[in-house]
């Protein structure tokens, strides 16, 4: 490989994951993550298609920006999908596992590889970015053989654990969860009109939440984990979408329920009492495709 600059290397990486997941890179994208001019950003994608990955981008009139060739092949990444969140996370600047086990001594853990293609992810962010419909073959829990559904997402979530699309479900007439990783085969744009986002009221409302430490601890054991969690007060105070609450939840490992409490080495965090109300009807509605 080209002995890459640090700094170039990063925009590179970039271009080949923007293109690989979302089918679609325009200049702007660098421009706005890496603070350059728009002539170094066309450079870095000439660079990347001449000298990296031949002919792998084709610049589209269409869509005022490059997509992927035919058989397109990552050459600076691996192709998952968790190097993808990791530049969405970082904004640009290098992934904090690369950064991380470049240095002895230091090492991260491997986040849960999810089976999610690039041409699911195309698809759900081109729907999500031009408020359109997708039919879809989906599997779930309850239905666990592939089925056809139509959905209008509207946003790509990671909740830490896996990968959803926040979307209008056609068939249960509301706004609900699809996962990924359980969507087969390509979706197929279709014509079904999709709501307006400012109609998901779970996703546009907002609830505050407060964590406290599980109050099964001993007082050594509540200080502990007011240390480790840096909670000066005793106490966290969130302010999360209805629709992410459970999901925030479940990133503090915090008990929820009365039964959740009574594990208190999985849960060292539980949720305030008086804020169980507020959440029922959020977490025992449903909400996942």
């Amino acid at each position: 490989m080209l002995n890459l600059k640090h700094e170039v290397l990063l925009r590179l990486r970039a271009i080949e994951l923007i293109a690989f997941w979302e089918g679609r890179l325009i200049t702007t994208q660098l421009v706005d993550w890496f603070g350059i001019t728009r002539q170094q950003a066309s450079a870095d994608i000439n660079r990347y298609i001449t000298e990296l990955n031949e002919g792998a981008l084709i610049h589209n009139p269409a869509v005022k920006g490059y997509v992927p060739a035919a058989g397109f092949q990552p050459v600076l990444t691996t192709g998952h999908v968790n190097e993808y969140l990791e530049m969405l996370v970082s904004q640009g600047w290098q992934p904090m596992a690369q950064v991380l086990e470049s240095h002895p001594g230091v090492a991260t853990v491997q986040l849960p590889d999810r089976a999610i293609r690039p041409e699911v992810v195309r698809e759900v962010v081109r729907a999500c970015r031009g408020g359109t419909s997708l039919r879809i073959l989906y599997a779930s829990m309850s239905n666990p053989a592939p089925h056809e559904r139509v959905i209008s997402p509207h946003t790509l979530v990671y909740t830490g654990f896996r990968w959803h699309a926040r979307a209008w479900c056609h068939k249960r007439g509301d706004f609900r969860d699809f996962l990924l990783s359980r969507i087969d085969r390509t979706p197929r744009p279709c014509d079904d009109p999709a709501p307006k986002l400012e109609s998901d009221c779970l996703w546009q409302e907002k609830i505050s939440l407060t964590l406290i430490p599980n109050v099964l601890l001993s007082d050594s054991q509540k200080t502990l984990v007011e240390r480790d969690f840096a909670m000066p007060e005793g106490r966290i105070q969130l302010t999360v979408r209805k629709a992410l609450a459970h999901y925030t939840l479940q990133r503090f490992q915090a008990a929820i329920t009365e039964d959740d409490a009574t594990r208190v080495r999985t849960h060292p965090l539980q949720l305030l009492p008086t804020d169980r109300r507020k959440l029922e009807p959020l977490l025992f509605g449903g909400g996942q495709g």
